[in-house]
């Protein structure tokens, strides 16, 4: 037989090799958690729970951020700061114990025609609401703290 058999046979048995052992590393823990975690661009790869959402109109201006009692905290008008409040990771969430009284208005998106769409948040929880659809986003919730952060 030529080398070259030979040769075949051993790319297959290591591509085979190759492919068990991508397999286990995909079963690990630290694949797990990263996939979990809706700031990771693996779990958007390979199938998590979290999907992008760009909640704010197209040609947004400023998004300003309201505190649970109503107060104005601050206005965004930085791509910076408007990329971290409008493009967003949304995930899944159970329903158990969540009311309709309990949403509060925390951002309103303006765009160039002075239009606004209203994101609320769920006093407590890092559930959100847009034109009534919930969603949870941790994500949106630690940039939030950062945004409120003095």
């Amino acid at each position: 037989m030529k080398i070259s058999f030979y040769l075949k046979i051993g790319v297959m048995l290591i591509s085979f090799g190759a492919v068990l052992y991508a397999i286990q590393a995909l079963r690990s823990r630290d694949v797990a958690n990263k996939i979990s975690d809706p700031q990771s661009a693996l779990g958007i790869l390979i199938g998590s729970d979290y999907r992008p959402l760009n909640w704010c109109p197209a040609d947004t201006v400023k998004v300003e951020v309201y505190s649970f009692q109503g107060t104005l905290l601050k206005t965004l008008n930085s791509p910076e700061d408007l990329s971290a409040v409008c493009e967003i990771m949304m995930g899944t969430f159970s329903s158990e114990g969540i009311e309709e009284k309990a949403y509060r208005q925390r951002l309103v998106a303006i765009d160039a025609k002075g239009e606004n769409k209203i994101l609320q948040q769920h006093e407590g929880r890092p559930i959100f609401r847009v034109q009534g659809m919930p969603f949870s986003s941790p994500m949106l919730e630690k940039a939030l703290v950062r945004i409120e952060a003095p």
